[in-house]
């Protein structure tokens, strides 16, 4: 039985990942949250007033850590060697996508904290995006990626490759070298 304890945000949101990934958004609910955590469900409602909130805050934060993550790249030789780069970030943060396809199930209408913490992941998505397209702009100019492709094209590739499964349980960073030189060098043997 669950009792009534303090918790750690940090523990909180990492067994709403948890939960998130495996039930997805119908299958989450404070119930099995506090199930998971060990705590009553009144000690979740002392941080958060709905499952909304919660997974909205939890997927705010884990964009905030990306974009840190991004900024904290080292200055590259070349915008395509950044491309790699931010290739290797999104493999190791394909949970992303998974709470990204979940958008649509929240409800933006439960609160004002819903609603802005939506409007902050947005903002995060158009600046990810638009990151993106200045290094394949850039990669272009240095004679990287072909001129007749278009960017949004290549951008869509690269945002799409971390749902490309993983069957083989390859590690982040050899997936995305893999995947990375696909895109590079295509599949024909030259």
């Amino acid at each position: 039985m669950a009792r009534q304890r303090k918790m750690v945000i940090e523990d909180l949101l990492k067994a709403t990942e948890e939960l998130l990934l495996e039930k997805g958004y119908e299958g989450f609910h404070f119930k099995a949250l506090a199930d998971k955590l060990d705590v009553a469900r009144s000690t979740i409602y002392e941080y958060y007033s709905n499952k909304d909130e919660l997974i909205t805050d939890y997927m705010r934060l884990l964009m905030i850590e990306v974009m840190e993550r991004i900024e904290a790249i080292s200055p590259q030789t070349s915008s395509f060697n950044m491309l790699k780069e931010l290739l290797t970030l999104f493999m190791e943060y394909s949970q992303v996508y998974d709470m990204i396809k979940m958008r649509s199930s929240l409800n933006q209408s439960t609160s004002h904290t819903v609603a802005s913490h939506l409007d902050e992941l947005d903002r995060y998505s158009r600046e990810l995006f638009q990151l993106l397209t200045i290094h394949i702009e850039k990669s272009k100019d240095e004679g990287s990626i072909r001129k007749d492709v278009p960017s949004s094209l290549v951008a869509g590739i690269f945002f799409n490759t971390v749902l490309i499964p993983n069957y083989e349980k390859i590690p982040a960073d050899q997936w995305s070298e893999a995947i990375f030189s696909i895109l590079e060098n295509g599949i024909a043997v030259k």
